[in-house]
């Protein structure tokens, strides 16, 4: 939510954790191919995981789901901090679904906040799933968003 107007953003949320993630991605034209691809990083308490699917049909697409594996990053609550939980490769038209669960502050901690350069006060925005490198290259479909 803008919580200062065209400068600030702030979680309601306190925590965080990836119950799956499925890509899409079609090649431009047949013959061509496609690929997409996500790797899990392991921190210190395994080993990062990579699942990749590649394409060269335009009527069925490469397709990966996956969910967090075992002692990966993501497969732990995360409170709100630069941290990248994985890396997703998804070339122009993929459609990337991220599951999420999450749990709302109620007053324990001080809210992550994040610099935007517009925001109406009040409003709840969605922030591109890259926002944190800044290159905003995955933003949401149908929802508010801002940069």
């Amino acid at each position: 939510m803008c919580t200062v107007a065209n400068t600030t953003v702030s979680t309601f949320f306190e925590s965080v954790r990836v119950g799956r993630v499925q890509i899409w991605t079609p090649p431009a034209a047949q013959g061509s191919f496609a690929t997409c691809s996500l790797e899990w990083f392991g921190g210190t308490s395994a080993n990062n995981l990579e699942v990749s699917d590649t394409s060269i049909s335009t009527a069925t697409p490469a397709y990966i789901s996956s969910r967090p594996p075992r002692l990966s990053l993501a497969a732990f609550w995360q409170k709100p901090a630069a941290l990248n939980l994985f890396q997703l490769t998804a070339p122009s038209g993929s459609i990337i679904d991220v599951d999420l669960e999450l749990i709302m502050s109620d007053d324990e901690t001080t809210p992550a906040t994040t610099a935007v350069a517009s925001g109406t006060l009040g409003i709840v925005y969605y922030l591109a799933l890259d926002s944190a490198n800044g290159t905003h290259i995955y933003t949401p479909v149908s929802l508010v968003t801002t940069f």
